[in-house]
């Protein structure tokens, strides 16, 4: 006769109970793995599309919070000494510390933080500062511990990256939030590169290959800029056209290669001679041009007539000897009643560069407004 099993009901609603209970918890934690998957989806994706700097940081800011809970996050990178601090109390000296703790991980002086003014600390130790008794009244100590989770960011064979996170619950911080971090990590080098890749593309495209100056296009924006202003606020701005005599002589004689030769040194002695504030430009083969912001028609002359003397002085030396020229420079200002575009600013910039010429060279010629009368009556007999 074959033995039955006997089986208890009695406790079937609890086992029942259990596994249900065991399902719901195995659904919660694969929806908050979907949960984490999309936000890091989400974020990694939205990196990759940002091509800015900044926007890449604010990018990062808004996105971690659905894959960690910080409270504070710092981005730093050794190219140019910068560092980027967010926290949520917005506590400008924990934010401080945390700079100076991300530029001394990456081997850098804080040198613009607002504690630049200190006595150096060593590499590894606990340092004890006094500060001013209007800034505190406490003595600040500041150790090299590590402040959070940090994930190296790879930058390139030049430069060191940092991501620091400090979490709200460090104790908690479980090794996928940690995988998490490091994906974010790896994806955030690739777009701080990748922005840096477009900003120098974005450089050079407004730049001229052989002078590194501005080219035609970027130095005729800068002209509308000053020029808006000088029409609207009346602010004056001259222009300043530079022409080498006899280049052509030059490219005949010596080759398009001296030619270059001489095309860059010109252009450096041009840089070095305006002021910061100046820009200058490559207008069209041995012409340059330069813009000088806020400065009348007496200032302009004077730097005219100083780089015209350099230009005259400088021997442009080359790989066949030296090179002896001289420069022409026309020199238009604005506000003028007869200039009212960029295309009659470069106009009449032209038309004194050609008096120049025509007077004998190695000379400046400013241009001389007409008056607005004569102007009308010019313009009517050139219509007609």
């Amino acid at each position: 006769m074959a033995k039955q099993t006997v089986f208890d009901t009695s406790r079937l609603p609890d086992e029942l109970a259990r596994v249900t209970q065991e399902l719901a918890h195995a659904q919660g934690e694969l929806r908050h793995s979907h949960q984490r998957l999309t936000a890091l989806h989400c974020l990694t994706d939205a990196l990759a599309s940002s091509t800015d700097e900044e926007a890449i940081i604010k990018v990062l800011t808004k996105g971690l919070p659905s894959l960690v809970d910080p409270v504070m996050v710092g981005v730093a990178r050794s190219h140019r000494n910068r560092a980027w601090i967010w926290s949520d109390s917005q506590n400008r000296e924990r934010e401080a510390q945390v700079r100076r703790y991300l530029m001394r991980r990456l081997g850098q002086s804080p040198a613009h933080d607002v504690d630049s003014d200190a006595p150096p600390r060593g590499g590894r130790s606990r340092h004890l500062r006094l500060v001013p008794s209007s800034a505190s009244q406490q003595a600040m100590q500041e150790q090299d511990a590590t402040l959070g989770e940090e994930v190296p960011l790879a930058l390139g064979s030049e430069e060191n990256g940092l991501l620091l996170v400090q979490l709200k619950d460090p104790d908690h911080f479980t090794p996928r939030e940690r995988e998490a971090l490091e994906t974010v990590g790896a994806s955030l080098s690739l777009a701080l590169r990748h922005a840096r890749t477009q900003q120098r593309a974005r450089v050079m495209a407004l730049r001229d290959p052989l002078t590194d100056l501005l080219n035609l296009q970027a130095f005729e924006s800068a002209l509308m800029r000053e020029l808006s202003v000088g029409l609207r606020y009346g602010v004056p701005a001259c222009l300043l056209l530079l022409d080498l005599d006899f280049f052509r002589i030059v490219n005949d004689r010596l080759g398009h290669t001296a030619g270059d030769q001489v095309l860059k040194m010109a252009a450096d002695l041009i840089r070095g001679t305006v002021r910061d504030s100046d820009i200058a430009g490559r207008y069209r083969g041995n012409t340059f041009a330069v813009v000088l912001p806020h400065t009348d028609r007496q200032q302009a002359r004077a730097l005219a007539e100083r780089l015209r003397e350099r230009v005259e002085r400088y021997p442009f030396t080359i790989e066949d000897g030296q090179v002896r020229t001289t420069a022409s420079i026309g020199l238009a200002a604005v506000p003028d009643a007869t200039v009212v575009s960029v295309a009659e600013w470069m106009m009449v910039g032209d038309a004194a560069l050609n008096d120049a010429k025509a007077q004998g060279r190695n000379r400046v010629v400013l241009h001389a407004p007409k008056p607005p009368g004569v102007a009308c009556a010019v313009a009517l007999s050139c219509a007609a």
